[in-house]
This record gives C-alpha cells, sequence and structure tokens, in this order.
C-alpha cells in the first residue's frame, strides 16, 4: 500500500540517520529519500527500504569477514532495529493533528531486515557518539607499574635478609631449630634449660629388669655401667647444624643428637648379677688390680655358676643413649656359665700390666735433668677392660690423666733457673777454676707432646728416654783475673807436705808461714791445684769412723779437703806428724787467719810427699 508523506528531504534523511546511526567510517551510505515539494504522494513500498537493507546487509558482512581474517576477533551480531528500540529510538510520542493528508509512519516490521556486524576499534569519537562515553580511551603508564613491582620484590628481599640474619643471631647461643634430642625438639634452648632438660633425661631412662623367677630391678644407667657427659651432651646440642648458616636455621633439616657417654658392659653384667643372682650361685669372671703394698697388678681367681643373660640389657642400654628420656622394661633369663673369664687370662693380663710397671720411662729436660715416671703413678694410669663375652682382658691407657699428671708435675720436676758461671783467670786469661758453675735455664712448654710419647712407651710395653718440649736459656759468665806472680798480687797458699807448713803469699810476697798436720799415710793429702770453694766458721764433720763437732774455720778447697782449727792435734802440729783424714790441721788461730785471708777462689797449691814420722 501506498504511504503518505509530507515534509522536505531533510526530515526523512534524519530519520533514515536515527533508524541506521551508522557514519562513513562503517561504509554505510546514507539513505535519500526523494523530496516531494508539490506536495504529491508516493508508494513507499517496504519491499524497496528491505531491498536496501539486505544490499547494505550484504557489504557489511563481506568487510566483517575481511576483519575476522586480519585481527582474528570474535564476531558479534546484533540487531540494529533493536538497537534503535532500546538506545537510539526516542519515546514514541502522541501523533500531533495531521496538518496534512500525509502523515508519516515507521516501516511495517515485515519490511525490517537484520543486519550483522563485526567489532571494530573504535576511537574517542566513534565511542562518544556511540553513548558509550571517553573513560575507555584513558591508557596507563607501563614504565609506572615495573617501578612498583621491583619496589615490593626489593622491599621483600630486605625483609628476607633481615629475617635472615636476626634468626641466625636468635639461636647463635640457643638450639637451632629441626634439632632433638630423645626424639624432642629442643628448637630455642639455651645452655642452662639443656643442663636441667639432659639431666631429667637421663634419670627417666631407668631401665626395669624382670628375671623369670619374679624378680626384678630398677636401675639408672649409672648402675648398668653408663658414664654421662652431661657438659658435652649440651656442647653438642648447641653446636648442631653448625656447619652451614642456611642448613642451621632451616627447620626441615633434622638433626637427633644422641648423650655422649660412654658404656662399660662389664659393669652392666656384674650389677644384674649382684642383684638378681645370689651369692653363692654366681659366675664370676677372673680380674686383675693394682695392689698397692706389694705395688704390682695381682689376679683375683673367678669360679663358676649362673648369669642373667646381659644381651638384651645391653641393647636397652644403647638406646637410652642414642633415644634418652624413656623408660625401659624387659626380662632376662639365667645360664649356666663358666667361668667367663680364666684364672690364665687374668695372670698374663697381669703379667703384661707389671711389665708396664718395671720398665722404667724418664723425661730429660736436654740439659742433664731428668724425672722418672712413678711406678704406683702408672698404675693410675693402666684400665683394665675385662670383656665377658669374649673371655678377654686388655689394658688401655687413660691418655687424659697421662696429660694431666704431666701438666701439673713435669714443669716442677725438669725446670731450672739459669746460673751464672763464675770463674778465675790468670792476668792471661785462662781460666784457672770455676767458683760456681754455669747452668743453663729451662722452662717446659707444651706436655701434650711428652704425654703422647709416655703413651706410645706403654703401648709398646718398653721403657724409654724421653725429652720433654722446652725454651732453653743459655747461661752467663762471669771472669775474676787473679795475679799470682806480681808481688802483692792476689793471695794463695802453697800446702809443703814434705815439710809440713804452709806458706801464704800475696802474689809472689810471701807474708805468713805456719806448721800443720796433714793427712796421714792411710789417708793422705792430695797433690794438685786446688780452689777454696766453701767456708764455714763452725761445721760438723763426719767422716768413716768419725763424728767431730764445732770444727773451727773451715776453708775447703779440694772437695773435702781443707784448712781448719784442730785443738785435739796440737801435738801433731807441733811436731810435723801427719795425723788427719786428709784435711790441713792447724792451730785455731791460725785457721782464722787462712779463713780471712783467702777469698772464695784463691788458690791452694799442695806440693812435696806425706811423710811417714814427725819432721820437726
Amino acid at each position: 500500500m501506498a504511504n503518505e508523506y509530507t515534509g522536505d528531504d531533510n526530515q526523512e534523511d534524519e530519520r533514515t540517520q536515527a533508524v541506521f546511526p551508522l557514519d562513513d567510517q562503517m561504509n554505510i551510505p546514507p539513505l535519500n529519500m526523494p523530496a516531494l515539494h508539490d506536495g504529491s504522494t508516493f508508494d513507499a513500498e517496504p519491499s524497496g527500504l528491505a531491498g536496501l537493507v539486505q544490499e547494505t546487509q550484504a557489504k557489511r558482512q563481506a568487510d566483517a569477514a575481511s576483519a575476522q581474517t586480519q585481527e582474528s576477533q570474535e564476531t558479534q551480531a546484533f540487531d540494529p532495529l533493536a538497537e534503535l528500540d532500546d538506545e537510539a529510538a526516542p519515546e514514541p510520542q502522541p501523533a500531533a493533528p495531521a496538518t496534512s493528508s500525509f502523515a508519516p509512519q515507521r516501516p511495517a516490521a515485515d519490511d525490517v531486515a537484520t543486519v550483522a556486524f563485526a567489532a571494530v576499534a573504535m576511537n574517542p569519537a566513534d565511542d562518544a557518539a556511540l553513548g558509550k562515553g571517553v573513560s575507555a580511551a584513558k591508557t596507563k603508564n607501563p614504565k609506572r607499574g615495573m617501578i612498583i613491582a621491583f619496589s615490593i620484590i626489593g622491599a621483600l628481599l630486605v625483609l628476607l635478609v633481615a629475617a635472615f640474619f636476626g634468626t641466625n643471631w636468635y639461636f647463635q647461643d640457643r638450639v637451632a631449630p629441626g634439632v632433638r634430642f630423645g626424639n624432642v625438639s629442643v628448637m630455642g634452648k639455651t645452655e642452662s634449660e639443656l643442663t636441667g632438660i639432659v639431666n631429667q633425661a637421663v634419670s627417666d631412662s631407668a631401665i626395669t629388669v624382670t628375671d623369670s623367677e619374679g624378680n626384678n630391678v630398677k636401675a639408672g644407667l649409672d648402675k648398668l655401667g653408663v658414664t654421662v657427659n652431661v657438659k658435652q651432651t649440651v656442647r653438642n646440642l648447641l653446636d648442631a647444624k653448625s656447619g652451614n648458616i642456611f642448613t642451621r636455621i632451616n627447620p626441615f633439616a633434622k638433626q637427633d643428637v644422641r648423650l655422649s657417654a660412654t658404656t662399660d658392659n662389664y659393669k652392666l653384667s656384674t650389677y644384674l648379677t649382684e642383684q638378681l643372682v645370689e651369692e653363692q650361685d654366681r659366675a664370676v669372671a677372673s680380674n686383675i688390680s693394682y695392689d698397692a703394698n706389694s705395688k704390682k697388678f695381682i689376679v683375683t681367681e673367678g669360679n663358676e655358676g649362673k648369669e642373667a643373660d646381659p644381651s638384651d640389657v645391653i641393647a636397652a642400654v644403647k638406646k637410652a643413649v642414642s633415644q634418652p628420656g624413656e623408660a625401659q622394661k624387659l626380662s632376662v633369663m639365667y645360664s649356666d656359665v663358666a667361668m667367663p673369664i680364666t684364672v690364665e687370662t687374668a695372670t698374663s693380663a697381669a703379667n703384661d700390666a707389671n711389665k708396664r710397671l718395671t720398665s722404667s720411662l724418664v723425661i730429660g729436660n736436654s740439659k742433664g735433668k731428668t724425672f722418672t715416671l712413678p711406678a704406683d703413678e702408672i698404675a693410675k694410669w693402666i684400665q683394665v677392660k675385662p670383656d665377658i663375652q669374649k673371655g678377654t682382658i686388655t689394658l688401655a691407657y687413660d691418655q687424659d690423666a697421662i696429660k694431666t699428671y704431666l701438666s701439673q708435675n713435669l714443669a716442677k720436676k725438669l725446670d731450672q733457673d739459669m746460673v751464672v758461671e763464675k770463674n778465675i783467670t790468670n792476668t792471661d786469661g785462662t781460666v784457672l777454676t770455676v767458683t760456681q758453675k754455669g747452668v743453663d735455664g729451662v722452662a717446659v712448654q707444651s706436655t701434650d707432646e711428652t704425654a703422647a710419647q709416655v703413651l706410645d712407651a706403654l703401648n709398646a710395653g718398653r721403657g724409654a728416654e724421653l725429652t720433654a718440649t722446652v725454651k732453653v736459656t743459655g747461661h752467663k759468665t762471669e771472669s775474676r783475673k787473679v795475679d799470682y806472680t806480681s808481688p802483692n798480687g792476689d793471695p794463695h797458699m802453697v800446702i809443703n807436705l814434705s815439710e809440713q807448713k804452709v806458706y801464704a803469699y800475696k802474689g809472689s810476697t810471701l807474708v805468713k808461714t805456719f806448721i800443720v798436720s796433714t793427712g796421714k799415710p792411710s789417708t793422705p793429702t792430695d797433690n794438685g791445684t786446688f780452689f777454696v770453694h766453701t767456708k764455714y766458721q763452725s761445721q760438723t764433720m763426719r767422716g768413716e769412723g768419725y763424728v767431730t763437732p764445732n770444727v773451727p774455720w773451715v776453708t775447703y778447697y779440694n772437695q773435702g779437703e781443707g784448712f781448719h782449727g784442730a785443738p785435739w792435734n796440737t801435738a801433731g802440729i807441733a811436731s810435723g806428724t801427719p795425723k788427719s783424714h786428709g784435711c790441713t790441721n792447724m792451730h785455731v788461730e791460725d785457721a782464722k787467719w787462712v779463713y780471712d785471708f783467702l777469698p772464695i777462689g784463691a788458690m791452694v797449691q799442695i806440693v812435696g810427699t806425706t811423710p811417714t814420722s814427725a819432721v820437726r
């Protein structure tokens, strides 16, 4: 049918644009309707509009297919008339009274075609034209995002490093994470806390043993031959996982720490037997021990009998050492046994031990001073280790005891102070005598090396002469020059045995002569040149067959020979009869003069021969 139309060309063009809000970018040409200026009518068949829409639809689909190939985007479909109804078309208004016979009308629904459009990129102007606003046109700065990301990562790294070092600092004197003691975590515990924990674990590790007759005994580890080093156990816990700072604070790296302890199966077996078996029924091993009275090792003979099998108890002790803190209960069986260690085995072990005692161990300081280790001290170092399961006795040595003894005693025995040597020389510089022998200073250094040498000698079962590690300080020398040849020189004396006289000189000048009585022919005074070494105002003299107290004004020049007053031998002195034991007897006042005249180091020459009778 025909529709009536009244208006100009622009009115219909605006209506067409309202139905299809598409611009040139979408390649949709505007629908130009013919203008009717004369007010006549025309046939506007719906099929004509549908044809135009179909032609537009075909072109749009071709463009959409091309866009899909280039951009690989998913197509979207919409109904332009629906868009018109929902968004672009204005709300329908009541028709105004017609001013002409041609009122414009919308095409019928049958004359509207559906057109499919592909999604295309819009610029902000397009979005605004379509009512989408311009917010989507805002862009972001990609560098700002990267800066934020790296800042967050850096902050996290700083926190991680701080946490790492802070954790290491916290655990520097505490137990590291992942460390367990007796299957219990001790992380973060201090030394004092650990001491209590270890002591409690040892106390809680008691073992209850029941025999086939219903007798039972509950024993702590110490009774069963276990010696626990609590201090070392605590140190091991604190040092656990200390090899690597990263592993140390890693709680997933686990480490179990056991008791630091030594076990004695012989003591364990002996304890079980003493507690569970009547004394008369026990099988006792032969053994050896040191007897202080005889100063040697002796054998204690054992006997046959029955014993509690210690195997399960030994295994329980091992478990308690590795996993302390848990009480255990077990049963033991009895069996008839022969003597666990024979007398012959014990005798052989005693002989070996005594060989160590009789083999002399001498330690020197390299400067003439020596020290022999006492046998009773060596006996304390020998550890007798019977093994009742093997039926043997072995000898071992307590190295710690050796080190302790030497560190406490070796310096006392071998150290020596430096002594200045003093001598007498003549005018030519020739040493006439040494009045004081020089001694090098010696100071013992570390004794551990010497202890190791002692241990080697004991293990070898032989004596040895060892040299301690020492520091030596050489002695100094002081010389005194004398002149015995010039007039009025230094004092010296000459004893003439043949004449039974003594001559006092100063250099070559004779100053005094004395009558004397020297050693009798059976104990003669020695010939030679000697030097005064010791002087006493009074002394008790002892010799073979005599003791003479209060001998006055003694001046020794040749070991035990010297001048002295002899009030008991005035007749011999007067007659010149040799009567002494080798000394030079003088009147008391003469002996005092000589005592005052001769200094230490003064020369005394003895010439002539001993007469057999009086010379005056």
